[in-house]
Formats: structure tokens, C-alpha cells, sequence
């Protein structure tokens, strides 16, 4: 049964599929995130609350509504997020001096701690994850993902 299994796993046209970018970059965030968690676990972080820090920590002040926008997370999500985030001591709201109306998002000393901490992990996961690519595809290829997903402020 197990040969049999293998054998029309072999036999599977996937070259449609191997040229839709769509899918690659799917099934390539999946591998990503899989070892995301395994190599962030003992931080205690996502990718999402990874990326919220790491935007704080450059952009101290941000407002949640950037945040939103940027990271493409519905304002209700994040706010859930940052709510866990505040609870746990590593990021702090206040009110902006400019306008009184809308919140500014920091880091705490918890946060930028655990944020700075987790951040020294990035560089050997990246390595890691391409392994496959030497250094100037992997200069190439987030070249290319930057112009495909610009961002903005950036």
C-alpha cells in the first residue's frame, strides 16, 4: 500500500502548479511559518506579533491604524493582538500630544528587550530557510518580492 502511495506521488504533474506564483509563495510562507515557530518558540512570538514589535521598535509612536494597513490585518484582529501585547508588558498606549484623539503604539523595556532578543534569531533563520540560494539570489529574490509587494513607507 505504502509503495503504491509513493508511486503516484512520483507520477503527479505538477508543473502548472510549480508556475503559478501564487501558490509557491503560498506553499514558501507555509515552510516559513513552520519554521518560524519552531525557531521563535522559546520567545513566545508569531510571525504577526513579530512583525508588530519589529514595526514599533522602528516606528515608536506608530498609530494601530498603520499597523493595520501595513500588515493587512483587520483593526479588530490587531487590536486583539495588541491588547495581549499590553496585558504582557511589552508595549504601552498612549495618547498622541498632536492630536488627543488618536493612540500611539511604543515599546516598553520588556518589549524592546524581547523584540532585540528574538531579532538576533532572524538572521541565522533566514540563512537557514534559504539555504538552497546563495547570497545573491537571496539579495535577488527579496528584490524581487519588494517590487512585487512594495510597501508602503518604505
Amino acid at each position: 500500500m505504502k509503495s503504491d502511495r509513493s508511486e503516484r506521488k512520483k507520477s503527479l504533474d505538477l508543473r502548472a502548479l510549480r508556475a503559478t506564483p501564487g501558490f509557491m509563495l503560498r506553499l514558501a510562507q507555509l515552510k516559513f511559518f513552520e519554521g518560524f515557530y519552531e525557531h521563535f518558540a522559546a520567545f513566545g512570538v508569531t510571525p504577526a506579533t513579530y512583525a508588530i514589535l519589529t514595526l514599533i521598535r522602528d516606528n515608536p509612536g506608530i498609530p494601530p491604524s498603520s499597523l493595520a494597513s501595513l500588515l493587512r490585518l483587520k483593526l479588530p484582529n490587531l487590536i486583539k493582538i495588541l491588547n495581549e501585547l499590553e496585558t504582557s508588558g511589552s508595549i504601552k498606549r498612549s495618547r498622541s500630544k498632536a492630536d488627543r484623539r488618536a493612540v500611539e503604539l511604543v515599546l516598553t523595556a520588556k518589549g524592546a528587550k524581547l523584540i532585540n532578543d528574538a531579532a538576533r534569531t532572524t538572521e541565522p533563520y533566514n540563512r537557514l530557510m534559504l539555504a538552497p540560494l546563495n547570497e545573491a539570489e537571496r539579495t535577488t529574490l527579496l528584490s524581487l518580492l519588494n517590487r512585487v509587494v512594495p510597501l508602503d513607507g518604505g
